[in-house]
């Protein structure tokens, strides 16, 4: 099933729920990698893009280095790049 939530300024969020008949972990992980390879993969298929908005942990190893060089990033932070 798939459900269209509130739009936003950033696109139509979309629910997507998926059921399987198996309970082995594995094989769950497996079937929701492979629902969400073909998702990505058609996107373009119906003019569609994917978004997500940056989070800190995506400004921190993006951004901040890029503006303040490698040098100044803090020891302690530099792990998370």
């Amino acid at each position: 099933m798939v459900r269209q939530m509130q739009t936003t300024a950033q696109g139509i969020p979309l629910e997507i729920y998926c059921f399987t008949t198996t309970t082995v972990w594995a094989d769950y992980e497996r079937i929701q990698g492979d629902i969400f390879d073909y998702l990505l993969a058609v996107l373009p298929e119906f003019g569609l893009s994917l978004y997500q908005q940056p989070s800190g942990g995506d400004l921190r190893s993006g951004i901040l280095p890029a503006v303040l060089g490698a040098s100044h990033i803090p020891e302690a932070e530099k792990h998370l790049m």
